[in-house]
Parts: C-alpha cells; sequence; structure tokens
C-alpha cells in the first residue's frame, strides 16, 4: 500500500473520529479515530525522508499549524458576534502541533548523520527551547486567558511545543520512533507493539490519577503540583478512578491505536498519487464544517 493509500484510510477514520467528536455519533467511532494520527505520523516520518526540502516542509507543517491556531481564535469570534445569545467554545483540532516538533526531530537526525558534535548541540538546544515553551505558555496564558477566554492549550500552538500541541508528549515522540523503525517490519511491529502496551498498561490502569489521588490525600499541598507535572507530559490525572473496562471504552481509549499495526505493515515504501494540496485542505475544512453543525444544529 502506497503512502497515499494510508493517508485516504486515515483521512476516513478521522473523519469518523470527529464525527462522534462533534455530532455525539457512536462512541466506538473513536476508537476506529485513534487509527488516524498513527498513520499520520507515520506517512510523516517518511515524508522527512523523502522529501527534497526537508525546510520547507517543516516550514509548510508549521503554517498549517498557525493556520488551525488562527482559524481556532477568529471563527469563535466572529460567530459570537454575530450570534451573541450563544457561546461558541473553540475547537482545539491541530495535529499540526504534533506534527512539527516530530518532524523537527528527524531533520536534527537526518542533518547531523555524519557530525556527532552537531547532533549533540542542535539537540541540546532544542531540548532548552522546547522546556522554554512551558513558562513562554504560562505567560501568555495568565496574561491573556482572561481577556479572550480560550482553552488554555491553544495559547501553546504558535511555540511548536513537544509538550503543549494537541495530543501529548510520548504521542508525539511516535513520530521520530517510526523514523527509527523505518526500513525494517520487525523493528516497526516489536517496536510499535511495545509502545502500545506501555502506554496502555500507564493509561487504562490510569496510574497517574492513582498518583495525584494518593498525593491529594496524603501529602495535599504537592497535589496540584503533581498534576502540573502529568499534564505536561501528556496525561490528564484528575480523572476519578474508574473499573478498568469503563476506563478502556469511555476514557483511554487511545490504546485502540494498536489497531493501525497491520496498515503500516502494508508500506511498500512508494509515495503513491500524492493528493497533497486535498490532504492540506480536506483537515481545516472538514473540522470547521463539523464544528458549525455543531455549535447551530446539535442542542
Amino acid at each position: 500500500m502506497t503512502a497515499t493509500g494510508l493517508k485516504i484510510i486515515a483521512v476516513i477514520c478521522m473523519t469518523l473520529d470527529h464525527l462522534s467528536t462533534y455530532l455525539n455519533a457512536p462512541l466506538p467511532l473513536r476508537y476506529i479515530g485513534r487509527i488516524a494520527a498513527v498513520i499520520f505520523f507515520f506517512c510523516a516520518a517518511e515524508s522527512a525522508v523523502h522529501t527534497h526540502d526537508r525546510k520547507k516542509y517543516l516550514l509548510r507543517l508549521y503554517k498549517m499549524s498557525l493556520l488551525m491556531t488562527v482559524l481556532s481564535v477568529i471563527i469563535p469570534f466572529i460567530l459570537g458576534g454575530w450570534f451573541t445569545s450563544k457561546n461558541f467554545p473553540p475547537p482545539t483540532n491541530n495535529i499540526f502541533t504534533e506534527l512539527v516538533p516530530g518532524v523537527w526531530i528527524i531533520d536534527i537526525l537526518e542533518s547531523t548523520k555524519n557530525d556527532p558534535e552537531k547532533r549533540k548541540k542542535r539537540f541540546r538546544n532544542f531540548i532548552l527551547y522546547q522546556l522554554a515553551t512551558i513558562p513562554i505558555w504560562l505567560v501568555c496564558e495568565m496574561t491573556l486567558g482572561n481577556l479572550l477566554f480560550l482553552p488554555e492549550q491553544i495559547y501553546a500552538w504558535p511555540f511548536a511545543s513537544l509538550f503543549l500541541g494537541e495530543g501529548n508528549l510520548w504521542l508525539t515522540l511516535l513520530i521520530p520512533l517510526f523514523y527509527c523503525w523505518r526500513g525494517s517490519k520487525k523493528k516497526l511491529t516489536i517496536g510499535y507493539l511495545t509502545f502500545c502496551i506501555l502506554y496502555a498498561l500507564i493509561t487504562v490502569p490510569q496510574l497517574p490519577s492513582r498518583v495525584f489521588w494518593f498525593t491529594n490525600e496524603h501529602f495535599s499541598p504537592f497535589a496540584i503540583t503533581v498534576s502540573n507535572i502529568f499534564a505536561v507530559m501528556g496525561f490528564d490525572a484528575m480523572q476519578r478512578i474508574m473499573p478498568l473496562h469503563e476506563s478502556l471504552l469511555q476514557y483511554n481509549f487511545q490504546c485502540f491505536m494498536i489497531l493501525a499495526l497491520p496498515l503500516l505493515l502494508l508500506y511498500n515504501g512508494k509515495r503513491g498519487k500524492g493528493y497533497k494540496r486535498f490532504f492540506y485542505i480536506y483537515y481545516p475544512a472538514h473540522v470547521y464544517v463539523l464544528y458549525l453543525i455543531q455549535q447551530f444544529f446539535i442542542v
């Protein structure tokens, strides 16, 4: 299967996922949707290697991330101005906030293959910048939060942060991991299965939540700090503790991403027909079509 074929499957899965998110379609559609981001991450890792101009590719992803950020601010504001009797919370879909830092890491790895010292220097600068995005985000959130009333993660989107994108740190790191596993179906299978199992073992038993509530009960002054640390790592530690089946099927169903593996193994290393513009146009278009339907027709 070509990269284009994989992306078409990802688009279908993503649309089903967002039908559940925005239009209250059955929740199992969200399980299917866990396949989408994984395929896009896999294809982004392949594109980062095969593209003729990696810097241009990375800049294009960043521009799309900025576009989605601007739309998330402007469209609800316009709607609120036209229809002031209703509140319009902005959508928080922006997969490009994960693609940018993930491909950025691949760029460092690819461009410093024969220069270990340069690689160390670039990774050091990358890590320092990523750590700096956290206080920068906090300042933006504190100064603008009372003015714009936006979800706090949106304030971080322009900074290409590993920690503060649409998804979480660990899922974003799948992009450079796919780069490391490329060329070997054995490595891809073992590596991806291990990743999915470890992710499930952390999220389904709700380990972050258990640590938070234990801290809240016995060391309450530190509970919020613990919650914030887990939040930066990409985990919601304030979830109520629930039975395993409820956790899996209602809240922590990201581990259904394991279903993407058979599709990834079908990849034949070829690009296919491309349709690059279609994918870049479809993503924001479908998000805001569904968002508008939700706001005006779903009670």
